[in-house]
């Protein structure tokens, strides 16, 4: 009987992983790599973890699932509330799978929570409130855990501050064995047909350490490298370590194993804020009373949440952005807000874009949506078009040479229900060391600045690995899948058809072709979604999710 096993690393990229297995650093990836397929993996836009683990499970592209960013409005409203498993559509594969009979278990997928009840084992991931003991399924399974390894590590707290890096390295070491050493136990003690576990630290470290195994970022400093370059390659030895010990537990020629991630990772050097650029493109307008003036003449003065997160760096206290918790972050924020520059200080009626979240989407200030509309809908298209060619025509700032490589509207890329939801202007950098910031409002002065805080940040192309069962054996490199390819590839591992409401095809690319001959690809109807209740978290959970998320440079 078939048994797949996935092992999702968060942001790896063959840009970072092809030196470090011809240097050594990953001997058993190198050899996995070469005993069955391996291709690039293009993600969906914004390339985000929520984003693209949404369209991983689901095989649907963010216009079917709903999830476009981490955060979601309200109608007519700027509140925010963090997504999670409730405001996800379509049904995820773990579910499907279940459906189907399959033993399941999925560990620690961003949003799972709350978890679904399936045959099997889901433990959810890092978007779970805090304090809440219903996120496993079986709910006794939390317990079980906890008394063999310890308290769960639901989520990264630690940030990049200088000398401290340590504080980085030793965390993500401690959820990767943990991590690993649960897995390891669940694989060998329960049932199962299907396995996927995520593990996030690649990402955290490359978002906070990556200028330090890249000696030609601007942060780059030889005595960091000195001290941590090696502990940090250390770390990613591990992580090929924990590869080989999941591939070797579950070893057997009918089962197969995957290792994925849902997008790439590279360096950013510059970061532009787009709320400044639709201020002086006058597409954005302020308040004309007494405290909006003032706080122009602090922003005007270059006093901006840039440069107080800078002076922060320099005596120590960014981990400010992580460390005081729900209420002192909040007020934290909440003070930011009230000195610097922010959306409560735009003139609404006289605005016709603004900017939020984590790529620079820009939305119209539309009548009838945005709680303050101004832009008639007739003049919808026109407002699109004129805010699509002003961006295209931006300057790289050294060469003069647009800046970006695309510019495009939310119907250039989306399909489904859920495309209303998404912003109307969306960009991606020809230059992918610029990198768009959304942690407040108006963040710097200029619309672009050198960066401060991560020094990575994502890129579209993640990879995909595959060795065991079916799978042939190519050491060439295939053509490029999609995120969205996963889900119906294993489905029809499992001999199941895809459901015709999936835009992810099966890799035909990565099987055996007798095999595949004996096995034809079949599609079925979609599956029925079962509706949970929409989720209705507390205010302290709302806000101490959003706070945990500014801290990590996630949301604005």
């Amino acid at each position: 009987m078939s048994r797949v096993l996935v092992i999702g690393l968060d942001g790896v990229t063959f840009d970072t992983f092809d030196p470090w297995m011809s240097q050594g650093v990953l001997p058993y990836l190198s050899q996995f790599m070469k005993k069955g397929v391996h291709s690039s993996l293009d993600s969906v836009f914004p390339p985000i973890t929520s984003t693209a683990w949404s369209s991983i499970m689901t095989g649907m592209n963010p216009g079917k699932t709903g999830i476009f960013e981490f955060l979601y409005s309200n109608s007519n409203s700027f509140d925010l509330t963090p997504v999670n498993a409730t405001v996800r559509d379509g049904v995820p594969l773990w579910e499907i799978l279940s459906r189907e009979g399959k033993k399941v278990i999925a560990i620690s997928v961003p949003v799972t929570y709350p978890p679904a009840e399936v045959n099997g084992i889901v433990i959810s991931g890092f978007l779970t409130p805090p304090g809440v003991r219903d996120f496993t399924h079986p709910p006794e399974l939390v317990d079980e855990i906890e008394s063999r390894w310890g308290p769960y590590p639901l989520y990264h707290k630690e940030v990049y501050q200088k000398g401290k890096v340590d504080l980085v390295i030793d965390e993500a070491f401690h959820h990767l064995r943990y991590r690993r050493d649960m897995t390891l136990a669940l694989l060998k003690e329960k049932e199962w047909d299907f396995c996927i576990s995520y593990f996030e630290g690649t990402d955290r470290m490359q978002h906070e350490v990556w200028h330090i195994h890249d000696e030609s970022h601007p942060h780059s400093s030889p005595k960091e490298i000195a001290k941590y370059g090696e502990r940090v390659l250390d770390y990613y030895r591990e992580v090929d370590e924990t590869v080989r010990l999941l591939t070797e537990a579950v070893a057997d020629e009918d089962t197969t194993v995957m290792v994925m991630s849902d997008h790439g990772f590279g360096p950013i050097h510059y970061y532009m804020n787009f709320n400044v650029w639709l201020l002086e493109e006058g597409l954005l307008v302020l308040k004309r009373d007494a405290f909006t003036l003032l706080k122009r003449l602090i922003f005007a003065a270059g006093l901006t949440p840039a440069f107080g997160y800078r002076m922060a760096m320099r005596l120590g206290l960014a981990g400010l952005r992580l460390s005081q918790g729900v209420g002192g972050r909040s007020r934290l924020f909440d003070l930011i807000n009230n000195i610097f520059l922010s959306l409560e200080n735009i003139d609404w009626k006289r605005t016709r874009a603004y900017s939020k979240g984590n790529y620079g989407q820009i939305y119209v200030n539309l009548k009838g949506r945005e709680p303050e509309g101004s832009v008639d809908p007739a003049e919808y298209d026109s407002t699109v078009a004129e805010i699509v060619d002003r961006v295209g025509k931006i300057p790289h700032p050294d060469t003069g040479e647009p800046l970006m490589q695309s510019v495009f509207t939310r119907e250039e890329i989306y399909e489904g229900p859920y495309v209303e939801r998404m912003a109307d202007v969306m960009f991606k950098p020809a230059d992918m060391r610029f990198k768009a910031l959304g942690i407040v409002d108006f963040t710097t002065k200029r619309f672009i600045e050198p960066t401060f805080g991560n020094s990575g940040d994502h890129r579209m192309n993640g990879l995909f690995a595959a060795c065991g069962g079916p799978i042939r054996v190519s050491p060439e490199r295939l053509a490029e899948h999609s995120i969205c390819d996963v889900t119906p590839t294993v489905l029809h591992l499992f001999g199941l058809p895809v459901p015709t409401d999936m835009d992810g095809r099966v890799m035909e690319a990565v099987f055996d072709q007798e095999w595949l001959r004996k096995n034809p690809v079949k599609t079925r109807e979609p599956y029925e979604r079962q509706k949970q209740e929409e989720l209705d978290l507390t205010d302290d959970e709302r806000r101490e999710i959003i706070e945990r998320l500014k801290g990590m440079g996630y949301v604005g």
